[in-house]
C-alpha cells in the first residue's frame, strides 16, 4: 500500500485544494475515437519503453498483479458474476479523481469483498476528457476480450500522467500491456484497431447517458439481480464503499 500511498501524495500535490468530480462532455466523445485512430494503429510497431507517463520506471506492477492474482474476470467484470453485490464505476482513465478511487479505495474491496466472493465490480470506460483518453480506452476494450481489463487500468492509474499531454504513446502504452499477467500482447494490440474497441466506448457511454450519469468517478450500487441505486461517496477513501457494501450484504455496522 505504501506505493500506491506516495502515488497518491504526488498526484495530489498537482491539483486544486478544492477538488470537485470531472464533469462528462460526452458529446465529443466519437469525434475523438476518430481523431485517434492513427494513434491506436502505430501502437503495434512502437518499441517498449523504459519509462512511464512521468518519465519514471514504471510503477506498481508487481503489487497490481498480486491485486487481482486468481481473481476471475469476465469482460468488464472482476469477480463471481453471481456475488450478491455488484458495484458498477464509470469512470475515464485520464480522470485525476478516478486515479484516487482506484489507488485509495479499490485494493480494500478487491481484497475484503471481491476476493471473498461478495461483490463483483464492473468497469464502464467513458473516455470522454480527450484522445488520449480514447487511446487508451480502446487498448482498455481489447483487453477486456482477453479477460484482462482490470489489470490494463489498475496500471494505467498508478502511472497517469497530465491530462491531455499526449503522454498516452504507442510506446507507453505497449509498457503497460506487457506488464499485464498473462496478456496476448499481439491479439490485444490487433483488437485495439478494430471496430469492436471503439462499439466498446459507445456503449459504456450510452449505458452512462441512460442512467443520468454525469460525472467521473461515478458508481452503481445494488443487490445482484435487483435495481442499481447511484451511490454517491463523500469520499473516495474506502470508508463510504464500505458502510454500502456491508449494508447490502446486512452486516451490522
Amino acid at each position: 500500500m505504501a506505493l500506491r500511498e506516495a502515488h497518491l501524495e504526488r498526484e495530489a500535490q498537482t491539483r486544486r485544494a478544492t477538488k470537485q468530480r470531472r464533469l462528462l462532455s460526452l458529446g465529443g466523445v466519437l469525434a475523438a475515437v476518430i481523431a485517434v485512430v492513427a494513434l491506436a494503429v502505430g501502437i503495434s510497431s512502437g518499441g517498449v519503453s523504459a519509462t512511464a507517463a512521468s518519465g519514471s520506471r514504471l510503477s506498481g506492477a508487481a503489487f497490481s498483479a498480486r491485486l487481482f492474482s486468481g481473481i476471475p474476470q469476465h469482460g468488464t467484470v472482476l469477480g463471481r458474476p453471481h456475488a450478491p453485490v455488484r458495484l458498477v464505476e464509470f469512470a475515464d482513465l485520464q480522470c485525476p479523481y478516478c486515479d484516487e478511487y482506484a489507488v485509495q479505495a479499490l485494493p480494500t474491496l478487491v481484497r475484503d469483498y471481491v476476493r471473498t466472493g461478495e461483490a463483483s465490480l464492473r468497469f464502464e470506460n467513458l473516455s470522454f476528457i480527450g484522445p488520449d483518453s480514447v487511446a487508451a480506452g480502446r487498448v482498455a476494450a481489447a483487453t477486456a476480450r482477453q479477460d484482462r481489463l482490470w489489470n490494463f487500468v489498475d496500471l494505467m492509474y498508478l502511472n497517469q500522467g497530465e491530462e491531455n499531454t499526449g503522454y498516452v504513446t504507442a510506446s507507453y502504452l505497449r509498457q503497460l500491456l506487457d506488464a499485464v499477467p498473462g496478456l496476448n500482447v499481439a491479439a490485444a494490440l490487433s483488437a485495439s484497431q478494430s471496430p469492436s474497441a471503439d462499439a466498446a466506448l459507445t456503449q459504456a457511454n450510452a449505458y452512462a447517458a441512460g442512467v443520468g450519469v454525469a460525472a467521473t468517478p461515478s458508481f452503481l450500487i445494488g443487490r445482484t439481480g435487483g435495481r442499481l441505486q447511484q451511490l454517491q461517496p463523500s469520499t473516495l477513501t474506502p470508508a463510504p464503499f464500505v458502510q454500502a457494501i456491508d449494508a447490502l450484504l446486512k452486516r451490522a455496522p
